[in-house]
């Protein structure tokens, strides 16, 4: 190759102008910031919710997040479930009528909440305004203890996906209910984590776009999962509407989950590599239990 040629070829690579004054250099690519930590926690609303949080605590055994509590507009409770909470929301709704529990969201945990809002701004995905909840000290003074920010584009008329910040510390808080779990080998049915959130979508490829706007720089996998930090990944598929279909779990021994499981009157469907969760109060919710892949923490 000539001499000539050479210098022409790097000269184009490198994007060489011939005349300095008119050459315009290329705006730097935008950094894209990662405004999604992971999901923090699930939302369960229940007509029985004191019962569903009893089988989550005491039968299964999940650490207590916190315990069932009246915060004036409504009641719940939390139990950890590995890398995420389940929260059991009282429900007083005429939609408890047909079910006992329902889905009815999750909450995103932000990067902090202020580079998060900026960044929704950046890319033009809709958002509402900072609500946050307050509670009166015995001082008499009231504090703030989280704020949430809806994400209309991810969420339906029956599910609410949001953010939510917390003022205290959230890393302690899911290591002390990861030991604790841990420490009771996962419950009688050796719970390890909450695998996946699968999220039903009339329109998957729209529903696809919302997520991937949101979650970028974050890619999906190619089984349409985006795998978000430590917590749930979340799966979008076809369904007759939007919203939570199920959550998949992973545990130690699907063998040792099925036995309790089967002791309790509790054993759903059986497949060959998964079986579900059934009994009154969860009536209304898909939980399938999947055995753990090995070298899984």
């Amino acid at each position: 190759m000539s001499g000539q040629r050479l210098a022409a070829l790097v000269m184009a690579a490198v994007g060489f102008c011939a005349v300095p004054i008119a050459c315009t250099p290329p705006e730097s690519p935008r950094q894209t910031t990662n405004i999604v930590r992971q999901i923090d926690h699930i939302l369960i609303a229940s007509s029985e919710a004191k019962e569903l949080f009893a089988l989550l605590s005491d039968t299964f055994q999940f650490p207590v997040a916190w315990p069932m509590s009246d915060y004036g507009s409504f009641a719940s409770g939390g139990v950890a479930v590995g890398n995420v909470n389940l929260e059991i929301i009282k429900d007083s709704e005429a939609a408890a009528v047909a079910v006992k529990s329902r889905w009815t969201g999750f909450a995103l945990e932000p990067e902090p909440l202020r580079i998060s809002l900026a960044e929704l701004d950046a890319r033009g995905i809709r958002h509402g305004a900072p609500a946050p909840f307050r509670s009166k000290q015995p001082d008499g003074s009231f504090t703030t203890r989280w704020t949430t920010v809806g994400l209309p584009d991810v969420s339906s008329d029956t599910i609410e996906v949001f953010f939510c910040q917390f003022e205290d510390d959230v890393p302690a808080r899911r290591r002390r209910s990861l030991e604790q779990l841990r420490s009771r080998d996962g419950g009688p049915l050796s719970v390890h984590s909450i695998r996946e959130i699968v999220y039903g979508a009339r329109d998957v490829k729209r529903m696809q776009e919302h997520w991937q706007k949101l979650l970028n720089p974050l890619q999906v996998s190619s089984q349409g999962v985006w795998p978000v930090e430590a917590g749930p990944a979340i799966r979008v598929i076809q369904a007759d509407k939007n919203g939570i279909r199920g959550l998949v779990v992973n545990v130690k021994s699907l063998e040792q989950a099925r036995r309790f499981l089967k002791e309790h009157g509790l054993l759903g469907a059986e497949q060959l590599a998964a079986l579900t969760v059934a009994g009154s109060q969860l009536q209304g919710l898909n939980i399938t239990l999947v055995e753990q892949p090995s070298g899984g923490l």
